[in-house]
């Protein structure tokens, strides 16, 4: 810039207002050197101004400073280009180190799965060979070049030895036939045969077998499977499930009828009749029972019995009218009740006559105890009365084993699910109560009211075969200086219960929701303050861990604890719409158990995925009940008997009443059948139901009751998730 020459540089500005000049002074003063930056024009361009920086340097022997400069512009386009030539050689170099990479990868994996593929090969032929002899129900033996080298639970128990002393033995030391003999069979037969045998069990005890002997092949390696069948066991075992299923099948179809397919036609007097003609018309229409009337309304029975003690005793006037001496108020069934339940009542209420009366609340009929005593014999209220009088656990064992070949007869018989459930929860609530008495009279009388509750499918009065403990005890408000000593007994009764029900079958609570557990032994005022805190946090794991308790029924002891208990739940839940949400939330997210391809989709562990777990298909509907019936005060827990009310009061339509009845029964029929199955096999009973063992009609009909589990979850979203 020319113009500066011989100019008075103190005053010179840049375009930001720096004194440019003075600062490159006051630079090289301070420090002899330094570097500057300011605004500069573009080289010629005096319309062009820019970004400069400049190193500054004082020569004091010529008095002069002397700096120059490079524009900031131009280093920025240095080092961009340098940047963009550095990124595309790191680029080309990544891209080629890359493509080695892969191809040395892509060789060694293709050198390593030819290796595997050999390998697994025969580790999976020998493990599905395993698997199966694990999984077998019978004895079953795995032998690979002439040694047995696996054998399952079953066979351990035939033989009475443990598998690591079988596997020491050679089969000769195991059956009565030779091993040369059993593979020689196999070369007339083929890949198969079967030969009778006895075991050498490990008592010295001979049993009659048949061995069932197939080839199989590890590689090049041959094996074989040999499925080891007691027929001691197998006999007995037939004998016992023919004879029961004989005893109990013709009573049961009779026990589960309504009870009006077994009223007699009454005969009735007006309550101004006297005794004597009332006797004279019992005597000629052979009636053992008669209704008094008044306007046309029955007030009043007079039986046999009561001629007896009421007459003949007290030697009362015959001239009197019946009404002076009859049994008043009238205990009245409705016809829809079953049998059996009518049988319960009779004992119940120490009567020998029981009136049924229709929809409209009129007597139609009676019935005794006399017309199906030849009836009671086998059917449930026989078990229960047999319960009742049983002095030791080991009586009350004896008694539940006879429950899964009635539940098979039941099944067999085309009985409905409620009724199945409704007789399985009156035995299993006998089983608890007499349990509860020996209790008590092992550790003494309770120090104050108390309930003994279930809760989960135990409270919905709807538990199976596979079914474990889900219980808890309320007792009644002490003070604080007793309730220590209080809640210690009732923590004691508590395990003695639940120990003596996980020896009847009723497995303890993987989540240990039992009346053993300090946590779920409580009193009133203590059960009430954990149910409000699981509605008002309204927390997600809080709802997880309550859901089972909303279903809570008093199976014995104090009613009017569970009664306050819940009215408490149905005030304390009215408009908590963040509790209903989450209880909601499981339901709505529920995944299907059909696959994109239309497939049932397994829950079992293994590759083949042919087990599915019914439970979890029933839980979403169970889940949907509870919530609109919660939300509705619904004292019932039973699900069937919660939907025939929330249909009764328009809560849902009578479509979805319908098609959740239909789906309930018969997921429900379908869990019953494969537990009483697996039961009467002297297996452990699950959730679990085999695909493969199903037809194409029950593949399909549970592919339609998943699908229509959208219609649930439809609703809930629209009632509840709109609520926020």
């Amino acid at each position: 810039r020319k113009e500066l020459n011989g100019s008075e540089l103190i005053d010179y500005l840049d375009q930001e207002g720096k004194h440019v000049f003075v600062i490159a002074v006051d630079t090289v003063l301070k420090s002899g050197e330094g570097f500057i930056d300011y605004m500069w024009q573009w080289k010629d361009d005096s319309t062009r101004i820019v970004p400069k920086l400049s190193f500054v340097k004082i020569y004091k022997n010529w008095n002069w400073i002397i700096g120059t400069g490079i524009y900031i512009e131009d280093v920025k386009e240095e080092i961009a280009s340098l940047e963009k030539r550095l990124l595309k050689i790191t680029f080309i170099i990544i891209g080629i180190i890359s493509t080695i990479i892969l191809f040395i990868v892509k060789q060694s994996l293709n050198i390593e799965r030819r290796r595997k593929e050999i390998e697994d090969k025969l580790k999976a032929s020998r493990r599905k060979y395993q698997s199966l002899v694990e999984a077998s129900i019978d004895g079953t033996l795995l032998i690979i070049n002439d040694k047995i080298v696996f054998s399952n639970i079953t066979f351990n128990n035939m033989f009475g030895g443990s598998a690591s002393y079988i596997l020491m033995l050679k089969f000769d030391e195991l059956f009565e036939i030779h091993w040369d003999e059993v593979k020689a069979s196999l070369k007339t037969a083929g890949r198969s045969s079967s030969v009778d045998t006895r075991l050498k069990s490990a008592n010295k005890v001979l049993k009659d077998v048949v061995l069932t002997i197939s080839k199989v092949f590890f590689g090049k390696q041959e094996g074989y499977i040999i499925i080891v069948k007691d027929l001691t066991q197998v006999k007995l075992i037939e004998k016992e499930t023919e004879q029961l299923s004989n005893e109990v099948q013709t009573s049961l179809l009779l026990m589960n009828q309504p009870v009006k397919h077994f009223i007699k036609e009454i005969i009735s007097c007006d309550f101004k009749t006297s005794i004597q003609d009332a006797t004279i018309l019992m005597t000629r229409k052979n009636k053992r029972i008669l209704f008094v009337n008044q306007d046309n309304n029955v007030i009043g029975v007079l039986t046999d019995g009561d001629l007896r003690i009421r007459v003949l005793s007290e030697k009362v006037d015959t001239n009197n009218p019946v009404s002076k001496i009859m049994t008043s108020p009238v205990i009245a069934v409705n016809d829809s009740i079953l049998l059996y339940e009518a049988i319960l009542h009779f004992k119940k209420r120490n009567i020998s006559h029981l009136a049924v009366k229709d929809s409209k609340g009129k007597i139609i009929g009676v019935v005794s105890t006399s017309d199906i005593h030849e009836m009671q014999r086998n059917s449930i209220s026989f078990l229960v009365r047999e319960v009742e009088i049983s002095e030791s656990i080991d009586q009350i064992e004896i008694i539940t084993q006879k429950l899964p070949v009635l539940i098979k007869a039941l099944i067999d018989s085309g009985a409905r699910t409620q009724n199945i459930t409704r007789i399985i929860t009156s035995l299993t609530d006998a089983i608890t109560k007499r349990l509860l008495t020996l209790a008590i009279e092992k550790i003494g009388s309770p120090p104050c009211k108390f309930a003994f509750i279930a809760v989960g499918s135990e409270g919905r009065m709807e538990q199976t075969l596979a079914t474990d403990q889900d219980n808890a005890i309320i007792f009644d408000n002490v003070d604080q200086e007793n309730h220590s000593v209080y809640k210690k007994y009732f923590l004691e009764l508590g395990k003695e219960l639940t120990y003596a029900l996980n020896y009847l079958g009723f497995k303890y609570c993987n989540g240990e929701v039992m009346a053993n557990n300090p946590k779920w032994v409580l009193s009133l005022d203590e059960w009430k303050n954990q149910f409000k805190h699981w509605i008002t946090n309204s927390d997600p794991k809080s709802i997880m861990e309550a859901g089972i308790f909303f279903d809570f029924r008093c199976i014995c002891g104090a009613h009017e604890l569970t009664n306050e208990l819940q009215n408490y739940v149905f005030q304390i839940s009215e408009n908590k719409a963040v509790f209903f949400q989450h209880m909601a939330n499981p339901v709505i997210k529920y995944k299907s158990a059909i696959n994109l391809f239309g497939n049932i989709i397994g829950d079992s562990n293994d590759n083949d995925q042919t087990s599915l777990d019914i439970k979890k298909i029933i839980l979403p509907i169970t889940s949907f009940i509870r919530i609109y019936s919660l939300k509705n005060k619904i004292s019932e827990t039973n699900s069937l008997t919660r939907l025939e009310k929330l249909n009764s009061i328009n809560q849902i339509s009578k479509t979805l009443y319908n098609e959740i009845y239909v789906s309930y029964n018969y997921l429900m029929l379908l869990r019953f059948r494969f537990q009483t199955n697996k039961l009467l096999q002297k297996r452990s009973p699950n959730n679990l139901i085999n695909i493969e063992e199903l037809t194409d009609i029950e593949k399909t009909t549970i592919k339609k009751i998943i699908s229509d589990i959208s219609n649930l979850q439809t609703q809930l979203n629209f009632d509840f998730k709109g609520n926020l």
